[in-house]
């Protein structure tokens, strides 16, 4: 065969070749999947969840009824930004003197518990005493109510300790239907401080010491333990 032969032979085999590949997918040359196609997306964090606490914002307040609230904490000291505190009955008077069938006695400026520019009013009277004087039963568990005093332009962000989120959580924010969370943030008012209505959940019997750890604007959360019916709680 001339080499003219064997060259037209050559080409005529290369292109029966490349129709080959083409037709069976085997092309060296088909597109790479794109990244869109392997990227999954991952679901933001829940509303109300600890990487994005429930916000309370100061549409859902109302009018404190005046003054300041007066800062509180055991021991009556001032409470400072870091460390912890138990919130425990005031004297041992107050765990004698009431009784399951006896209502709850009225709360006081010293049953308020204050963190920076958050107040608790009456939250230590629920150490001991009568429950049903301070929140309802269901089938879930017991509900306290407990309104939060903030002052003006505060951001305070409440969270349940871990030791307790399975337990205990926090009913506050009306817009959510005040059901229990692990976290939420308050954003108080711009020019008066304001009361925010709401409280706590307690699964069972309502009997817990529960971890809160609260946080004011990015500041070093302080952590406090207050006790729901069950007495003298350890500190955290």
């Amino acid at each position: 065969m001339s080499g003219r032969g064997i060259r037209a032979s050559g080409v005529a085999l290369g292109v029966i070749a490349l129709l080959s590949a083409c037709s069976s997918g085997g092309s060296t040359h088909r597109p790479a999947a794109t990244d869109s196609a392997r990227v999954t997306t991952e679901a933001p964090p829940p509303v109300g969840s600890i990487e994005h606490p429930r916000p309370v914002a100061c549409v859902e307040a109302v009018r404190s009824p005046g003054g300041s609230a007066t800062e509180v904490t055991t021991g009556n000291s001032p409470a400072k930004s870091t460390g912890s505190t138990t919130i425990a009955p005031t004297s041992p008077s107050s765990s004698s003197s009431a009784s399951a069938s006896s209502p709850a006695a009225p709360a006081t400026a010293k049953d308020d518990v204050t963190v920076g520019p958050l107040t608790w009013t009456g939250l230590r009277a629920l150490a001991d005493g009568d429950q049903t004087g301070h929140g309802y039963h269901n089938s879930d568990g017991w509900h306290y109510k407990v309104a939060a005093f903030i002052r003006t332009e505060a951001t305070v962000t409440l969270t349940i300790g871990a030791e307790q989120r399975a337990k205990a959580g926090l009913e506050y924010g009306r817009a959510f239907g005040s059901t229990p969370a692990p976290a939420i943030t308050f954003d108080a008012c711009p020019t008066r401080p304001v009361v925010f209505i709401g409280g706590f959940f307690v699964a069972g019997d309502g009997h817990a010491c529960v971890p809160v750890d609260v946080q004011v604007g990015q500041g070093a959360p302080q952590r406090v333990v207050i006790s729901f019916f069950n007495g003298q709680c350890p500190a955290a």
